[in-house]
């Protein structure tokens, strides 16, 4: 088959917000996607995506037929993305009808997240124990932000009855490699990790600093801690040995977070540019996984994240998490799955400058998806798009930032599409901690 033109515009803007306290956070604002082909060749995708689609049912998560269109796609891969845009209640079943489904076909170990170190180590530690307490203290400064809402709060609930039924040793771990956006959950974690007995001396003005950053009037500064942070820093490579025996097997973890607070820091200051903020924050999540990798006993991951994040190929000049995972060179080359969701007629939990949060509409569907989705009569539907003979591989991608045509093709950027139709908002959380 010919090159054809597929012309594809996604409008995708990360809006990064200060909030109370001057917490960072970031938000996903809602996007766009168009689609432009002949109408010869629109009969060709359409006849190909009928034949080629399945229909999820995201509240039977026990039973995957429905998604055993992925099965053949399986075999050689160590890293399964779902890649969503924030915001949309569908996108909860489907995370853990993902989860499970990967879970049972591959037994992944490491939950991948768009989350900080930090994160990660208090929902393991929710995991571990079940104590809610540690799962609302961790959502309170979240506040703000996507993730602050209930579809997301209780699917850590979910996790944690799920992992029970499983084998000690099969349980799921989550893994953290974002930068650290709340950087008084970094602080906390930093405290947490502390031995009770007394600091030596020679670092006890260190670790009381630690403390009393968290203390101060109960109201944590960002600025004083990512200063105290880098000073923190400067003392560690000035008195390693000692850090390392005081600390013991938290030495490594303890470093890694003060080193991505200031990770973090960097990144915000390119967030007025789309290209600089996704190459910072991206290159700074890759960096992040390899090194945590490295100290976890080899695994499979899966994860669902934020859409572009899952882009297994370089986009006019933007370097995305899964594009570095499956660039030359890289370990993980050719063993990736991404699969993309697309949204017709939905809503999408949204905030306004004020803070509030607001419903509002989203349509990120090529026109010939939500044609076909409609002829199936099913709210959501998973097309594969790398079967053999597939228009697909000759279609090529256009950037989501300029909307200028890339030399790469569709599937080199995602393998499979979800279409969600109809699906309401998230619901904020409203400090509803139950």
């Amino acid at each position: 088959m010919g090159k054809k033109k597929f012309w594809i515009l996604i409008v995708l803007m990360l809006l990064v917000l200060y909030v109370a306290g001057n917490k960072i956070v970031s938000l996903l604002q809602t996007s766009k996607l168009d689609l432009e082909v002949s109408e010869d060749y629109e009969e060709i995708i359409e006849e190909y995506l009928l034949n080629n689609y399945s229909t999820i049912n995201p509240k039977n998560d026990e039973d995957f037929e429905d998604l055993s269109i992925l099965d053949s796609d399986l075999e050689g891969k160590e890293i399964f993305f779902t890649g969503e845009l924030h915001g949309v209640e569908a996108n909860a079943g489907l995370r853990m009808k993902f989860l499970k489904y990967f879970k049972e076909k591959t037994d992944f170990k490491y939950y991948l997240c768009e989350l900080g170190y930090s994160h990660a180590y208090f929902l393991n530690k929710y995991l571990d124990t079940g104590d809610t307490k540690i799962l609302e203290e961790l959502y309170k400064p979240l506040k703000g932000t996507f993730e602050w809402n209930k579809s997301n709060y209780s699917h850590w609930k979910m996790l944690y009855e799920y992992n029970k039924t499983l084998p000690e040793d099969k349980r799921i771990q989550v893994v953290g490699v974002d930068i650290e956006h709340q950087i008084d959950v970094a602080y906390k974690y930093l405290a947490d990790v502390l031995p009770e007995v007394e600091a030596p001396i020679e670092i006890k003005d260190k670790i009381d600093g630690i403390k009393a950053i968290l203390d101060i009037d109960n109201k944590f500064n960002d600025g004083v801690a990512v200063e105290f942070s880098r000073e923190l820093l400067k003392d560690i490579a000035d008195k390693e040995s000692i850090y390392k025996e005081y600390l013991g097997d938290n030495f490594k973890g303890f470093k890694f977070v003060n080193q991505n607070i200031l990770n973090t820091v960097a990144a915000y200051e390119n967030n007025n540019n789309d290209y600089d903020w996704n190459n910072t924050r991206d290159k700074f999540i890759y960096e992040n996984f390899l090194a945590i990798q490295e100290e976890l006993p080899k695994g499979k991951y899966y994860g669902q994240w934020g859409l572009n994040h899952a882009f297994q190929s370089e986009e006019d000049g933007v370097m995305w998490f899964g594009a570095y995972l499956n660039r030359e060179g890289s370990a993980f080359k050719d063993k990736i799955l991404t699969i993309a969701y697309f949204y017709d007629n939905c809503m999408q939990m949204n905030r306004t400058n004020t803070r509030a949060y607001i419903s509002i509409k989203l349509n990120f569907i090529p026109e010939i998806f939500k044609k076909v989705n409609d002829l199936t009569g099913s709210n959501i539907n998973i097309y594969k798009l790398n079967s053999k003979d597939s228009p697909f591989y000759e279609l090529n991608m256009n950037s989501t930032l300029s909307g200028k045509e890339l030399e790469a093709k569709i599937t080199d950027f995602f393998q499979y599409v979800v279409c969600i139709k109809g699906s309401k908002a998230t619901e904020p959380l409203n400090d509803e901690y139950n």
